[in-house]
């Protein structure tokens, strides 16, 4: 009768830990589905980037910094957001009129890379080598252009940019 009650006891042991076993198992499972969504839900937040942004950034590169004496307002305003149009300068001196007729600048080797994104803004930088010739000699400028984009009514258009030449 030992042996039974002992047999009966073990049996009962086994099927306790086999239910715990269960339990836990299942509740492992459910949290790891938890962070695994989390974690879905952080990278799907983190690597938002509007891709279309990229073709107007390049447009504006190629545009305002390819150009015969200076650059075309014509040529970029499509892109920039109004205050960023008023605080460029599209005109050449008249003075200076006849000596720039022989400057011209180009664009090569541009680069885009995407920043951060919220909410309908992206942030983009432009890198590139700044070919300027005058008088027949050519002088290339590493340039850096970050720019801070939105998507307007009007599209995608530059709000604001900070630019540096090495």
């Amino acid at each position: 009768m030992k042996r039974y009650v002992l047999i009966a006891l073990l049996f009962i042991l086994l099927i306790g830990f086999s239910i715990f076993q269960y339990i836990e198992k299942s509740n492992l499972e459910n949290a790891l589905d938890k962070n695994e969504q989390k974690l879905d839900d952080m990278i799907a937040e983190s690597d938002t980037v509007y891709f279309e942004a990229r073709e107007t950034a390049e447009k504006f590169i190629l545009n305002y910094f390819s150009y015969e004496q200076h650059p075309k307002q014509d040529d970029v305003e499509e892109y920039l957001s109004p205050v960023i149009i008023n605080e460029l300068n599209f005109s050449s001196p008249e003075e200076y009129e006849e000596e720039m007729s022989d400057i011209t600048s180009s664009v090569s080797d541009l680069n885009i890379y995407f920043g951060d994104a919220v909410d309908g803004r992206q942030k983009v930088l432009g890198v590139f080598d700044n070919v300027i010739n005058v008088y027949g000699g050519d002088s290339t400028v590493q340039s850096l252009i970050e720019m801070d984009l939105e998507n307007t009514e009007n599209g995608w258009q530059i709000v604001d940019f900070n630019f540096f030449q090495y």
